[in-house]
């Protein structure tokens, strides 16, 4: 993605880059290859292209200038996906670049072959998606993501980033009784939660706040990617405080200029690269990144976060996981 830092962005920077450390270490990170679908790239994505792992990490760097990136890298899950290709490049670019990834993996993913990826030394998890279930906007967890493969990930004490499906996301009362059952049942398994569990609009964790509280096991962690909603961070910073928050910018969505937009009970990703945005008046929207690490630091004021808990989320949080992972897989 040809990424075109403007006049807002630069200004918006300025108003945020004190808060941020030195060191990121991103938690949330999509990178793929034109060829890595099994026909042909979905029209939906082209937008992003090149999307290839120097170009997200060059984009990157210019987003966060002058700090330090490491970075859990995925492939992109769509049932248009060739997994096994995205798997091996994504995992020839980890090896390549000293940097970490999650394995793709569908219901169909057999053991053997996860087990061959696991292998590698960079490889520390999972990465399921609805998508790959049947009913992919009611689907429950192990809709996408069986048992098998939950047993197994619990052997290795891996990583499973979960995108939530049910439009509640994670205080859908199936969800929250899922998700703590199954962090019970694999206590080994590190759950992250992607985007504060599917967390993009304030409305429905705001009617069930008391439910999270559910959710404060020393095994769960939610990461930040793409949201713009302030309100949302509040609560959960409020309630979990910043040991179980890891920093993800979801990257490539976030080098658009935009942000996610709450319409009802509902939200999408309102861009100007996507959309046609219009006013009474010129409107210059910023980097969907940027209004994320705005939206922290607003949240960060109201719960009276420290430098120390914000250096926890941009990267001390995920260097824990990171090494209890592996030292996990090396004494397995």
């Amino acid at each position: 993605m040809d990424l075109k830092i403007k006049t807002a962005d630069r200004r918006m920077w300025r108003e945020i880059r004190d808060i941020i450390p030195e060191n990121i270490f991103d938690f949330h990170v999509h990178s793929f290859r034109e060829d890595g679908f099994l026909e042909k790239i979905p029209e939906s994505l082209k937008i992003y292209l090149p999307c290839d792992t120097k170009t997200v990490l060059t984009n990157l760097k210019k987003t966060f200038p002058g700090r330090k990136i490491k970075a859990i890298l995925t492939g992109w899950p769509s049932i248009d996906s060739d997994i096994e290709k995205q798997n091996e490049y994504i995992a020839l670019q980890a090896e390549k670049r000293n940097l970490y990834f999650l394995a793709l993996v569908s219901p169909h993913t057999d053991l053997a072959t996860i087990e061959k990826l696991l292998k590698k030394k960079e490889c520390i998890g999972l990465k399921p998606y609805k998508c790959f279930a049947k009913n992919s906007e009611d689907a429950r967890i192990t809709d996408f993501i069986p048992m098998g493969q939950l047993e197994f990930a619990n052997h290795y004490g891996l990583i499973i980033t979960l995108h939530l499906s049910r439009r509640a996301g994670v205080v859908d009362p199936v969800n929250l009784r899922d998700i703590i059952n199954l962090a019970e049942k694999f206590p080994s398994i590190k759950w992250n939660l992607a985007h504060c569990g599917r967390s993009f609009v304030i409305y429905y964790i705001e009617k069930h706040k008391d439910c999270l509280k559910e959710l404060n096991k020393e095994n769960i962690y939610f990461d930040t990617a793409a949201i713009s909603d302030s309100e949302v961070f509040t609560y959960f910073f409020s309630i979990f405080g910043s040991n179980k928050i890891l920093f993800g910018s979801d990257s490539p969505i976030s080098f658009l200029h935009g942000k996610s937009v709450g319409f009802g009970y509902d939200w999408a990703f309102i861009a100007e690269e996507t959309h046609k945005i219009t006013a009474s008046f010129p409107v210059s929207p910023c980097l969907l990144l940027y209004e994320q690490l705005m939206a922290m630091h607003r949240a960060f004021k109201k719960v009276g976060f420290t430098r120390g808990d914000i250096e926890l989320i941009f990267s001390i949080n995920a260097n824990r996981i990171v090494r209890d992972v592996i030292s996990r897989k090396l004494k397995v």
